[in-house]
């Protein structure tokens, strides 16, 4: 059926042109042909749920947030982030124990630049049923030298970052934080220490050490720490991710003196949560790639929308200037990504074609023809990054998504590769026909109506 009405197409362009002058069918053409196959007439009106969207306008001086790093304009979070719930006493006993007890665990790692911190445990203050004191021998030329620390008391200027920067997460130093006050809507404080990190890297975890020598670059350790998802811990802390340290030193004076880690990282344990928008704040979209497949043999279950699905939110900050531009500061408008699943096997990329944007297999840190988060292949933590964008710009369709050098459309009245909905609409498990759960999407795509098609579904279980 599918190969007669391309047929079809062609010999329609063929009937308006001479035999040797006629316009090839177009690969848009084509898939209009397979998609309304598939959903019916386009109805001219359709604008598949993209609109415009708020703009979080962050003035010079950190209202409502801060530039990079840490934002310490801390009870205006809600307004536009989720902030994660207080830590129970058991959540945190649980969390501590296990760290205390697992000697050199093999963690994970997350891509997120917009993150909270919540303090669980300083080292030392609690070694019951430890299999750690979280006290060290100093070692002067390889020599026990009797004395003691606590490596807690030593660890200060939390961060994370890259290869190339390093982001301090304020007011976490000496193994713990400062409470803080975060809103939760109404302005009341929050009951743990916590931090929110924005525009940040979290290739790495760190601390700067206080005992050794503060003047060399070696006293900034990125290397001894591990993250470690609450589901590898105990279910009260399923669906949450733990950072934890393992102290060491190293400094001459008059010899080399160091402090050797002892495997078990828990002389400072905090939560890292992802930046995700609060409801209503962002918008959800839903990509499928068929275009770039062999449109003569699509399947019915290749239509499922799940290719990638990543929530939008728009923000536009104040940069401080550079040396290099002679301190000249500016706005910038950004969108905010958070990339929740990637339910395709091609290269991908959201913000630009190929190294200009995020390949979405790179962003979870998988192999490109992986399956993320649709129910067939990877399970994966979600990747937030930030893409510049004009300043004018504040729909997430003019957010550019490329399936190699093809890229993805969602235009008005023609059939569309992209699909904008709320953040609560779930999606599709992989190899499930879009409307074997949303079957009202038809009746939309014919009549421009019911415009709320997502808050129809049957067969739940095939959702993701």
């Amino acid at each position: 059926m599918k190969k007669i009405l391309f047929v079809g197409i062609t010999a329609l362009a063929v009937a308006s042109c001479t035999h040797d002058d006629y316009a090839p069918v177009s690969k848009q053409e084509q898939y209009q042909a397979v998609f309304e196959k598939e959903f019916g007439t386009v109805n001219p009106n359709v604008n598949w749920g993209f609109t415009p969207q708020q703009v979080f306008t962050f003035d010079e001086n950190g209202k409502l947030i801060g530039t990079r790093g840490a934002d310490t304009g801390n009870n205006q979070w809600y307004q536009y982030v989720t902030v994660p719930d207080p830590l129970t006493e058991a959540q945190k006993d649980v969390v501590r124990k296990w760290f205390q007890t697992h000697k050199n665990p093999q963690g994970l790692k997350v891509n997120w630049s917009d993150f909270f911190v919540q303090q669980v445990y300083k080292g030392g203050t609690n070694t019951n049923g430890s299999q750690s004191p979280e006290t060290y021998e100093v070692l002067k030329d390889g020599v026990p030298t009797g004395d003691m620390v606590t490596g807690s008391d030593h660890m200060d200027w939390l961060h994370s970052g890259n290869g190339k920067t390093k982001y301090h997460i304020e007011r976490f130093n000496g193994g713990k934080g400062d409470y803080t006050n975060v809103g939760e809507g109404n302005n009341k404080e929050h009951q743990d220490q916590i931090m929110y990190m924005t525009d940040c890297k979290t290739e790495y975890f760190g601390f700067h050490d206080t005992y050794g020598d503060t003047q060399i670059e070696d006293s900034y350790y990125s290397d001894s720490y591990v993250l470690i998802p609450g589901d590898q811990i105990n279910p009260i802390v399923a669906g949450m991710y733990f950072v934890g340290f393992d102290y060491k030193m190293q400094k001459d004076d008059n010899g080399k003196i160091r402090v050797d880690p002892d495997g078990y990282y828990s002389d400072w344990i905090v939560r890292i949560v992802p930046g995700l928008s609060a409801p209503g704040k962002a918008m959800r979209v839903m990509v499928e790639d068929i275009i770039d497949s062999d449109l003569a043999s699509v399947n019915t279950s290749d239509w499922d929308f799940n290719d990638a699905v990543f929530d939008v939110r728009f923000e536009k900050r104040w940069v401080p200037g550079t040396q290099e531009n002679n301190w000249q500061g500016h706005d910038q408008r950004y969108a905010v990504i958070t990339l929740h699943a990637a339910g395709g096997t091609k290269y991908l990329t959201i913000g630009g074609e190929g190294a200009n944007g995020v390949e979405v297999h790179k962003a979870f840190d998988v192999e490109q023809g992986t399956m993320v988060n649709t129910g067939n292949g990877a399970t994966c933590p979600v990747a937030i990054f930030r893409i510049p964008v004009a300043n004018n710009v504040n729909n997430a369709n003019d957010i550019p998504v490329y399936v190699g050098a093809q890229i993805l459309e969602a235009k008005q009245g023609q059939a569309t590769q992209k699909l904008c909905v709320p953040t609560d609409v779930k999606w599709m498990k992989e190899r499930v026909q879009f409307i074997d759960s949303y079957d009202q999407f038809k009746d939309y795509v014919k009549n421009n109506a019911p415009k709320d098609w997502y808050n129809s579904v049957k067969n739940s279980e095939n959702l993701y």
